[in-house]
């Protein structure tokens, strides 16, 4: 190994795996590091007597658009977001009431519900967030979009048939119930008191 030579191309190749492995750790992505935590607490149990006789599902574009006296970019913020809502409808039982007169085999419901929206569950998906130089998103800004997202849905729904459709759903279960009683010599009836 006292040849100049070898001794040259050897250091060439050892600088040139070292320049490598230098480069590769610069160009490399780095790992982020997260912690998470969670603290689940239980705030309220209680019983709940519903009945879902239909659910609908939507998706609504949302544009949210805030701005300091002028309509100009540096003081505007601006998000689309996508809104994917399931919407329950239906009856709470809490309120219905059931009597049974055994000498004539007849069960009266009473309090009967009109059908309600029961439930709402969405999720919001953030596009296009343009923030000014002198207007930028905060928490609050986004609370405020989750909830105006959510009473857009609850608006659509209460112009939409859905809860048409809960009560053709719930009149059709009743009728049901009303021939299962007949089969058994019972009646059914609906006291609208």
């Amino acid at each position: 190994m006292n040849n100049p030579k070898i001794i040259k191309y050897f250091i060439i190749i050892i600088l040139f795996i070292s320049g490598f492995l230098v480069a590769k750790s610069f160009y490399q992505p780095k790992e982020r590091n997260v912690a998470e935590d969670s603290v689940i607490l239980i705030e309220q149990i209680k019983t709940v007597s519903k009945l879902i006789t239909v659910e609908a599902y939507y998706n609504e574009l949302y544009t949210y658009k805030d701005y300091y006296k002028f309509d100009w970019t540096p003081f505007q913020k601006k998000a689309i977001i996508r809104v994917k809502a399931k919407v329950l409808a239906g009856y709470d039982l809490g309120e219905l009431k059931f009597e049974t007169d055994i000498k004539n085999k007849t069960i009266h419901l009473k309090n009967m519900p009109k059908p309600t929206i029961l439930s709402m569950d969405h999720d919001l998906d953030y596009y296009d967030i343009n923030q000014g130089v002198f207007n930028k998103f905060n928490a609050a800004d986004y609370n405020k979009m989750n909830h105006k997202a959510k009473q857009l849905i609850y608006q659509k729904a209460m112009e939409s048939y859905l809860l048409v459709e809960a009560a053709k759903k719930g009149m059709e279960m009743i009728k049901s119930m009303q021939q299962m009683a007949k089969n058994l010599g019972w009646q059914v009836k609906i006291d609208h008191t």
